[in-house]
């Protein structure tokens, strides 16, 4: 894993994963310096795409599943049975990388062409199957490994949506965690995009319009101040349990966001074209 993390390091400028949620197509052109990970069922909308990723990975509950079928609560099935958790009380703790996890594409092919699954025909990409029981989401598996090539800029795609909003929520939290640890972070919705600010500014240009709404995702955050838009604030405190910072606007000059202790999400409009 450490070698694997070496010989990519520097290579890619920009981390791009496409994950199961809903999907509004690509806000930017591809380059070779882009690292492409598919999420587990995001492997589906690269296909559709036909664009090859350099890495799939997830516990694969999503992806080539094609014999699950949901009933009618909504609880995926499997098999004709509904599937759970299995019956313990204690957490399982688990190397995401463990030997005994990376390394499986061989297994899954195998597993995939006996069982005529679709999983098999991206046998060719790089697999990380993770366990079906896990204290990390198949998502933020993949920003640990992508933060271990040194990338420094993600853009987290098909993660908000769809019938879980769990996911979502699980979804900002990890883009605070890219945060926290340092990394532009972006997570795109549909005509809204969301990033997260950690002790530091961001700076919009004019071109910007619409709505921007900013939130602490901490319990405080400390000296916020908001310039360039319709409402102005210089130095306050936001709190987690009031969003107090909603819908503020885009008025046509160049616009910052800053924080000097705490972690904020920000909702906008990214610019089009």
């Amino acid at each position: 894993m450490e070698e694997f993390a070496e010989r990519e390091k520097d290579r890619y400028k920009r981390a791009v994963l496409i994950a199961a949620g809903s999907f509004y197509g690509l806000p930017f052109s591809l380059t070779d310096e882009d690292f492409l990970v598919a999420i587990d069922g995001g492997m589906h909308y690269f296909e559709e795409l036909q664009i090859t990723p350099n890495l799939l990975i997830g516990d694969m509950d999503s992806y080539g599943k094609e014999n699950q079928e949901k009933g009618e609560s909504g609880e995926r099935r499997e098999n004709g049975k509904n599937a759970s958790f299995p019956d313990t009380k204690q957490s399982t703790p688990y190397a995401i990388f463990d030997k005994e996890i990376v390394g499986e594409r061989e297994r899954f092919k195998e597993e995939a062409e006996r069982k005529g699954d679709a999983a098999g025909k991206s046998s060719s990409i790089p697999l990380y199957r993770l366990p079906h029981v896990k204290n990390d989401t198949d998502l933020q598996a993949a920003l640990k490994l992508i933060l271990s090539k040194g990338i420094r800029e993600v853009h987290i795609l098909a993660a908000l949506g769809g019938e879980r909003i769990d996911h979502s929520y699980a979804a900002l939290q990890s883009l605070a965690f890219l945060a926290k640890e340092g990394v532009e972070g972006y997570l795109y919705g549909k005509n809204q995009l969301f990033t997260a600010l950690r002790n530091g500014k961001k700076s919009f240009t004019k071109e910007y319009r619409g709505y921007l709404s900013v939130f602490s995702f901490t319990d405080l955050s400390c000296g916020v101040s908001e310039s360039g838009l319709l409402y102005r604030i210089n130095n306050v405190e936001l709190q987690s349990t009031n969003p107090i910072g909603v819908s503020n606007e885009f008025i046509g000059e160049e616009a910052e966001v800053s924080v000097k202790n705490g972690i904020l999400i920000l909702s906008y409009a990214p610019l089009q074209g």
